[in-house]
């Protein structure tokens, strides 16, 4: 075997260090939901499409299911505060911290999902404007299907709430449903199915995507449409993070977010129904229209939050509520 002499090893040095570094970013994605729950699979998506588009010198590591320990609730704070950066944060469960993201849910006040993404279309820019006060840039929206009850007994009339102890995604829920009667609670996904199976919560506020991917039919029996709302997840990267990028990475993640975004609210208008005959499949009975009675109960209370939250957004909620009005008739 030849000797490698001292000169080639110095020789190889040089030509080492005088080609390009290739350089590899990453980041971490915060998501308290996983498996086949659709707003894991839209992270995923992201990632994949990051690493592809930048062969890899930028990489999205995806933790789904909590597995950083963050709940719904700690994602909004944590990209501000640098703790993770990036998270796909549900808009509801920001709100403590930024009312103008409590618009998504708020009750009733959306029948489907053209309405949503004209309110949606609307609201941006005032959703980016609060997200840049927190150090956060908003790269892509996605809807959920609208709210459903999901418990053990069909709600057919407002008296049906009364006494369920429900689980929330956000305070507007708990609010329009302890007006009802019921025990409402916010609770973080990850907690929900365990607090199911345990008895400490016995019905569930969320999308048919939730049911599903919680495998609901192990402990409920009923879903009844109640069209709640069509809330919002944002996925979110923390401003210094995304400035701390090279311009060309900063551009095709703007792309890649505009891309996902339109995806998105493709996917979910189109799974309710897919998702209910999932429902039904596994031995859930699917209840698509409540009275009218329970509908305009419902409406009323959804309008207190409404008012409740214009009096928090100030201008800036009645000129979202104001345009939205003024456009939705024509849809």
């Amino acid at each position: 075997m030849k000797k490698i002499t001292l000169s080639l090893i110095v020789a190889v040095l040089s030509i080492g260090l005088s080609l390009p570094a290739l350089a590899l970013e990453k980041l971490d994605l915060a998501t308290t939901y996983s498996g086949a729950n659709i707003h894991a699979e839209t992270c995923r998506e992201f990632a994949s499409r990051v690493e592809k588009a930048t062969d890899g010198k930028l990489v999205v590591a995806v933790h789904e299911g909590g597995a950083l320990g963050l709940k719904d609730e700690d994602h909004f704070t944590s990209i501000t505060d640098g703790i993770v950066p990036m998270a796909s944060v549900l808009m509801g469960a920001a709100i403590g911290t930024s009312p103008i993201y409590a618009l998504s849910t708020s009750p009733f006040l959306v029948k489907d999902f053209k309405e949503a993404k004209l309110l949606h279309d609307i609201a941006r820019p005032y959703y980016d404007k609060e997200a840049k006060k927190y150090n956060q840039l908003i790269l892509y929206t996605a809807p959920w299907p609208p709210s459903s009850i999901h418990a053990k007994r069909p709600i057919k009339k407002y008296e049906d709430i009364q006494g369920l102890r429900i689980r929330t995604y956000d305070k507007n829920g708990t609010d329009v449903l302890k007006q009802a009667g019921a025990n409402a609670v916010v609770m973080s996904w990850g907690d929900v199915y365990p607090a199911l199976a345990t008895g400490t919560i016995d019905s569930v506020l969320t999308s048919s995507t939730s049911a599903v991917a919680g495998k609901f039919w192990e402990v409920l029996t009923d879903t009844t449409r109640v069209n709640f709302a069509i809330p919002l997840n944002m996925i979110n990267i923390n401003l210094d993070t995304f400035n701390g990028l090279p311009k060309e990475q900063q551009e095709k993640l703007l792309k890649i977010g505009k891309e996902m975004e339109e995806r998105q609210w493709k996917l979910a208008e189109e799974s309710m129904a897919a998702e209910e005959k999932i429902l039904a499949e596994n031995g859930m009975n699917i209840h698509r229209e409540v009275s009218e009675e329970l509908a305009s109960k419902l409406r009323a209370s959804g309008q207190d939050i409404i008012e409740d939250w214009l009096k928090k957004t100030g201008k800036d909620g009645k000129a979202i509520l104001d345009e939205f009005e003024k456009k939705r008739s024509s849809l």
